[in-house]
């Protein structure tokens, strides 16, 4: 009964799949919009835009707010950290892009994407933005409502070019989701959040040196720290 419901649930995902992969390779054009949906680029534009905006947002619980907004923070190296994990610990997805006799269909558009030989589930991806999502709901209804219109774009645009299958997305939205509701309760305020916010008023020069730069590397989903990891892997592990 497990394996006729798993099978089940296959069949589900895979014809999700091609119901929004089918729309792939017809025009340049959407092919083109899709993929600047999809750009990390824009993610790391909107997360970077978003939390300014509500971190010197004045209010009448800006500490509170600015709390929220750094355990967002922490909640995306967590659920990516988790998110990682389950991907090696689990059996190998190979992507559909790569995935013989399944009907992908191919884009226009040709990607030099670096996938690092990472199972396609659970999708990282979804993970970063579902983090951020729920952590801008918590700071602001408004926000977190344009939040959620553009990560189901985003991530719809990685199942159309054939990077995760939904089941995938799906699947990094929970881990996202359930991470930062998780982590976002009156223990994490008190003990950490607090003591990081008072540092702002204390030193805030050395404060905002260092939270740009950790921004930034959240935005690229610590691609300059996955690159120094994956040379020093290459080079200590593998010999060069």
């Amino acid at each position: 009964m497990n394996y006729a419901f798993l099978a089940y649930l296959g069949d589900i995902d895979l014809a999700l799949f091609h119901a929004i992969n089918s729309f792939c390779g017809q025009n340049p054009i959407l092919d083109n919009v899709m993929s600047q949906l999809g750009s990390s680029q824009l993610k790391g534009l909107a997360l970077m835009s978003t939390f300014g905006v509500l971190w010197f947002q004045r209010t009448m619980t800006q500490d509170r707010q600015r709390e929220t907004l750094l355990l967002v923070l922490l909640a995306v190296v967590i659920s990516l950290v988790m998110a990682r994990g389950l991907a090696a610990v689990l059996p190998f997805r190979l992507r559909p892009m790569f995935t013989s006799g399944i009907g992908y269909r191919t884009p226009f558009l040709k990607f030099g994407a670096d996938l690092e030989d990472w199972s396609s589930f659970p999708s990282d991806n979804a993970t970063f933005v579902f983090v951020l999502t729920t952590g801008f709901w918590l700071v602001s209804r408004w926000w977190g409502v344009l939040w959620t219109c553009f990560s189901i774009m985003a991530m719809i645009s990685r199942v159309y070019f054939g990077f995760h299958y939904p089941g995938d997305v799906f699947a990094g939205a929970l881990i996202g989701i359930g991470v930062t509701i998780a982590i976002n309760n009156e223990f994490m305020h008190t003990r950490i959040a607090a003591s990081i916010v008072a540092v702002e008023r204390r030193a805030p020069a050395i404060f905002y040196g260092l939270l740009f730069p950790l921004i930034y590397e959240i935005s690229t989903i610590f691609g300059f720290t996955r690159g120094i990891l994956h040379g020093i892997l290459h080079l200590y592990v593998f010999g060069g």
